[in-house]
């Protein structure tokens, strides 16, 4: 059965938050049940200090009817957290009430004790460290609240709020950055293995037929090598179809403070009838910047072969890139140029060569190549060293 493209986009669709949110959701729980496990202990241990019991059974009661209904939903939300801060100051609060005034200045543990990180766990879970900074903001507030005046132990207390937010919220943005990576590696080569599959199956057909009419339409004439010059024609474009890695519009770039571009899906765009484009089995990440004046370059080394070429000229475009780097070969069959073309261009005034396409790769660190056998066409070679790949920089 054929699906439709957005269906088909759908099913093939991992989102990475389920799976976080189940792993670190258990986690959690469980920290709950450990942390009021030990607030009990504690209140246990200054029970001498006590001067009020049912404000202590009834906060513990509703602690623990919410540790037993947070697992129960199925991801973290804004009102969940909100009311876990709410039951973690009211037991801030109550700490104040319910033991001596001596006790309470002396800086003893509050009612929730460590159970209150557990809602800026939530929060780093759900909006990862600004989450839990935001959480552990109100934490701390309240404790500085309920302290009369704040001690050693509060600002260590408050100290490792903020580290556990922080901490736990960069391993869920870490965590949902390697799902959303894992998730593009298995839609290439899905998207790969489909298209062996269909490549399999036009060979033994489509190809082969036009393969057929290619060879029998020369020996028919006029007429006949003008269908046989078609059905060569559409046999390139066939094969072409099938055997090169097209980029999509979601890896060709992505926001944020380091952009980083798919060079592939520019030179991609370039591909007409009268260039021919080689990209590798995946895409090819650069900074930006890098990538748009690599694009930049070649489109002016594409402009160079339409004006001076000659008629009926074609070019291919070669990308190739490895830990080294990347390298860039722009091939024509035109007419080729002279050994001093390029010399004479620039004493004339036009800096086609020598700015638009070596000037940007030499202000990105690179180089670019020209070399024209006598009249068999030109090759331009544009490099640019590793550094620059997404990724390679330490």
């Amino acid at each position: 059965m054929l699906l439709d493209p957005g269906e088909s986009s759908l099913r093939r669709h991992y989102n990475p938050s389920p799976l976080i949110d189940s792993a670190g959701g258990r986690g959690l729980a469980l920290y709950r049940f450990i942390a009021l496990l030990y607030a009990g202990i504690l209140v246990g241990v200054h029970s001498e200090h006590v001067v009020l019991w049912w404000p202590i059974v009834l906060w513990g009661l509703v602690a623990l009817a919410w540790s037993i209904a947070a697992p129960l939903l199925p991801r973290p939300t804004r009102t969940a957290i909100g009311i876990e801060l709410v039951i973690a100051c009211i037991g801030i609060f109550l700490t104040s009430e319910v033991y001596s005034a001596a006790e309470v200045s002396a800086g003893i543990s509050t009612i929730p004790g460590v159970w209150s990180a557990a809602p800026v766990m939530a929060g780093a879970l759900l909006s990862g460290i600004p989450g839990g900074i935001v959480a552990a903001t109100v934490i701390s507030v309240a404790n500085l609240v309920q302290a009369e005046q704040a001690s050693q132990l509060t600002w260590h207390n408050i100290f490792l709020l903020f580290i556990v937010g922080i901490l736990v919220g960069l391993a869920v943005q870490l965590a949902r950055e390697s799902q959303k990576r894992l998730e593009q590696a298995l839609s290439i080569s899905e998207r790969l293995a489909e298209r062996e599959r269909i490549g399999r199956e036009v060979h033994d057909g489509v190809l082969q037929a036009l393969a057929m009419i290619n060879r029998r339409g020369r020996d028919l004439g006029d007429e006949g090598r003008v269908l046989a010059d078609l059905a060569a024609d559409q046999e390139r474009s066939l094969r072409t179809l099938i055997t090169r890695f097209e980029p999509t519009a979601g890896e060709a770039s992505s926001g944020g403070r380091d952009e980083v571009r798919d060079l592939t899906a520019g030179l991609a765009a370039m591909r007409s009838a009268d260039v021919d484009v080689v990209l590798p089995a995946g895409s090819v990440r650069l900074p930006a910047h890098a990538a748009r004046e690599v694009e930049a370059a070649v489109a002016a080394a594409l402009d160079n072969v339409a004006r001076h070429a000659g008629p009926g000229a074609k070019a291919w475009v070669l990308l190739d890139a490895d830990d080294r780097g990347i390298e860039v070969v722009i091939r024509d069959n035109g007419a080729g140029m002279e050994p001093d073309r390029l010399v004479r261009a620039v004493e004339e005034g036009r800096l086609g060569a020598s700015s638009s396409i070596r000037g940007r790769m030499l202000d990105l660190g690179g180089d670019a190549s020209w070399r024209s056998p006598g009249g068999r066409g030109t090759t331009v070679t544009l490099t640019l060293a590793a550094p620059y790949v997404a990724g390679s920089t330490p």
